[in-house]
């Protein structure tokens, strides 16, 4: 092989990487693009679980208020029984003392 056909060769060759390594860049360029169209669609997709669970938590949110207002109501309507049943226990306790007090006082006439 001569000298002008081994440097024919190698432009030939030097050739072919040259294209291979423009369809690689081209690849890379494609794959970039892919890339940030992918990061933009899951940032979209996350932004709209976000709002969903958002949504969702103001939800549970309203339903426990709901449920310690009623609680808070139940409460209130058991501290006003355990009061009116003080008072009525306070007149039972005094009703017995006078009653003991009458006996007491009936056993010492005698």
């Amino acid at each position: 092989m001569t000298l002008e056909e081994r440097v024919a060769y190698l432009e030939g060759r030097g050739e072919e990487h040259a294209a291979a390594i423009a369809e690689v860049r081209l690849d890379v360029r494609e794959l970039r693009t892919d890339v940030r169209d992918l990061r933009s669609e899951m940032n979209r997709r996350f932004d709209q679980m976000d709002a969903k669970f958002d949504g969702r938590l103001d939800q549970v949110d309203d339903r426990f208020e709901r449920m310690e207002a009623k609680f808070v109501a139940r409460f209130q309507q058991m501290d006003a029984k355990f009061d009116r049943m003080d008072t009525k226990f306070a007149w039972l306790i005094g009703f017995q003392f006078a009653g003991f007090l009458g006996i007491i006082a009936a056993l010492l006439r005698r």
